[in-house]
């Protein structure tokens, strides 16, 4: 049986040398590390891509090859992180990943064909995908309800970090020969700190009284700044939870059970991904270059303030989720997001019409969607995943919505450079905007509000639900 590591004790009983109440915070942060590398590894390809294209000669086909293959290695890896988080402990996930970004991290910096370039960042998709499932699903099963929402976000900041760090070291890197093993490489660092700080990691109670080692599970409870009684009430609750869950199997992942919860989760993820934030993300240097900023420094000083803005109002995000509430946030975020981008639309559409205004205009009108996506559907798609679905099967349950994320990232990544050519980029920016606003309609309906209630709570109003649950959730 996976046992949790022993944790250094202070002589007055408190873990890691603080008080328990800051325990939960310094347990998410430090599983969030992931978070970060996931970030730094998704953005590091927008500039290290052209330096590779010139260094190694690359065509179109092995260039687009050279960013797939994160993505294709990140839909592999959450399929199966899933399954070995539900088979082994989120814990023990979560610290294998770190050792394999370190070898995609050397493995790309080091890489003397393309070949061995596109295999190394596979093998960092791998890591992302199994990190973009287990370090929610892992803190959301340490965190209490009522802050639950902040501490899982911690996540999606530390995301936000890693994309500012990468647009960060792009910049300061500099565009040289060699310059795109150092951004490469730079991710090393970062992987040893996930791995090195893993060793404080305990592993999620939940999981182990569903291994049936409630004395463990009551340990870290104790550990995690629960009193006696809370400790007691919470295996309590997860094994009534456990029992109401007996007889699910994979099987259930399709059926009528949990297609309530399935449709909410791949739901979310299908609207956050094609309102087309990371074609924003990706090709914000390119964008902002066509709407006649500098091709060089101002493109690449506004794409750093794209990343700094996305932190900040991640901040406020987590302000805000456990006391407005997850579906509040999301109605303002995609209703701001189509505001915003119809805006840009018709910014571009209007062209010279708006003469030297066009560029700032427009970098507005991103950067409002930038503040409206950090706000709302960035940190509460990965939220919500980690709330919707039973213990028993919440490992596996969460690759499936997690997977969709990594298909979709692929999907408008790849296709939004041929979208702008056969419409334009103002007619993309509007076409975006009509997903938000269906988004919104989508989160109205098929979403509920899960502040302030516990996993198992959530359980038993989505089980009292019909199947058909494409019914209105109004709460």
């Amino acid at each position: 049986m996976n046992k949790a590591a022993t944790l250094p004790r202070r002589t007055d009983g408190h873990p890691l040398g603080r008080a328990p109440a800051h325990v939960p915070n310094l347990l998410a942060a430090i599983a969030s590390t992931g978070g970060l590398l996931f970030g730094f590894n998704t953005a590091i390809i927008s500039g290290a891509l052209p330096i590779v294209q010139k260094t190694m000669n690359l065509g179109t086909d092995m260039s687009r090859a050279l960013v797939a293959a994160v993505l294709v290695g990140a839909v592999v890896g959450s399929l199966i992180a899933g399954l070995l988080a539900d088979a082994f402990g989120r814990r023990e996930v979560i610290g294998a990943t770190a050792a394999t970004f370190a070898l995609g991290a050397f493995g790309s910096g080091l890489a003397p064909t393309v070949e061995w370039l596109i295999a190394s960042r596979f093998g960092i998709g791998l890591a992302i995908g199994a990190v973009s499932v287990t370090v929610p699903l892992y803190i959301a099963e340490l965190a209490p309800a009522a802050t639950r929402g902040r501490l899982v976000s911690f996540n999606q900041l530390a995301i936000t970090i890693g994309i500012l760090l990468a647009y960060v070291t792009a910049f300061v890197v500099g565009d040289h020969p060699d310059s795109w093993r150092r951004m490469f490489m730079a991710a090393s660092g970062l992987a040893v700190l996930l791995g090195l700080s893993c060793i404080l990691l305990v592993e999620s109670p939940r999981w182990l009284v569903l291994q049936d080692d409630a004395e463990e599970a009551r340990r870290i409870l104790l550990t995690l700044g629960r009193t006696p009684a809370e400790t007691e009430d919470a295996i309590a609750s997860v094994r009534s939870g456990l029992a109401q869950e007996a007889g699910l199997s994979w099987r259930d992942l399709f059926g009528a059970r949990l297609a309530p919860a399935m449709l909410a989760g791949v739901g979310l993820f299908v609207f956050q991904q094609c309102v087309g934030i990371n074609a924003i993300l990706y090709f914000a240097k390119a964008i902002l270059a066509n709407a006649g900023f500098d091709a060089g420094s101002a493109a690449e000083v506004a794409s750093v303030v794209v990343g700094v803005l996305n932190v900040l109002f991640t901040l406020v995000a987590m302000a805000l989720l456990d006391t407005v509430g997850r579906k509040k946030l999301l109605s303002v975020g995609f209703l701001g997001m189509s505001a915003s981008l119809l805006a840009a639309g018709f910014v571009v559409l209007a062209g010279a019409a708006l003469g030297g205004t066009q560029k700032w205009l427009e970098l507005l009108a991103i950067l409002f969607f930038i503040v409206f996506f950090a706000v709302s559907i960035g940190p509460i798609g990965w939220l919500a995943i980690s709330e919707f679905y039973p213990t028993t099967l919440r490992g596996r349950a969460m690759s499936i919505p997690s997977a969709v994320h990594w298909l979709l990232n692929s999907a408008v990544s790849v296709a939004f450079l041929p979208l702008v050519g056969r419409v334009g980029t103002g007619q993309a920016f509007c076409l975006f905007a009509v997903v938000g606003a269906a988004g919104f309609v989508f989160c109205r309906r098929f979403v509920p509000e899960t502040k302030g209630r516990t996993l198992e709570e959530i359980q038993e109003d989505f089980a009292a639900r019909p199947a058909s649950a494409a019914v209105e959730v109004r709460r």
